[in-house]
């Protein structure tokens, strides 16, 4: 059964299958909407890091895990790529797409081409089951965008501004989380270190 839960500060109602569970409270605000608002945001981010962690089997009996899925689209969508520039596109290491590399062509998913003549510059190539898993990848983000699309259709103009400024606030505060981090984890062992000096 479905239930109705209200923003605490007034706002849209949403249907969830049960109440959510409060995961993380402002301890410093006594704005209990805003309070509510980060619950919410740590249950999204939660349940997308959960989704980002599953393996998938697309019909081939092997499970495909979201890393070598990302590296298929990649290459589907940039075939002129080398493995450096897959890498750089993901964000990671020349070394970590090797070893994704490695373990997609063990799989039947991928393979190596060296042009003629260099055998430094490494360009991969989708197999055929490879095309197969790109066109699901493909066709799974259509689907989600359209569920997405269909979910803000409802809102009017001025809920959708205030939820990309919302969006983009968090956008700014984790672009600061670092530097956040850092300063926080000093002040943290100077306070530890004044309490072993007393």
């Amino acid at each position: 059964m479905q239930e109705a839960y209200t923003c605490p500060s007034g706002g849209r109602r949403f249907r969830y299958s049960h109440r959510p569970p409060p995961v993380y409270m402002l301890t410093n605000s006594s704005d209990p909407g805003a309070a509510a608002m980060m619950d919410l945001f740590v249950r999204v981010l939660n349940r997308a890091a959960a989704i980002e962690r599953e393996a998938v089997d697309i019909g081939h009996g092997v499970l495909l895990y979201p890393s070598e899925v990302h590296l298929i689209d990649l290459v589907g969508r940039f075939p002129e790529e080398n493995v450096s520039g897959l890498a750089s596109r993901l964000g990671i290491t020349k070394g970590a797409v090797s070893q994704t590399v490695k373990k997609l062509e063990a799989k039947g998913y991928l393979e190596r081409e060296n042009p003629a003549g260099d055998r430094k510059t490494v360009y991969l190539r989708l197999t055929e089951r490879g095309r197969e898993a790109f066109a699901w990848h493909r066709g799974y983000h259509e689907a989600v965008n359209r569920q997405v699309l269909g979910g803000i259709a409802g809102f009017d103009p001025a809920e959708i501004e205030a939820c990309t400024r919302v969006l983009l606030e968090i956008e700014h505060i984790f672009e600061a989380c670092p530097a956040v981090r850092e300063a926080h984890t000093r002040a943290f062992l100077e306070r530890r270190r004044q309490i072993d000096i007393v």
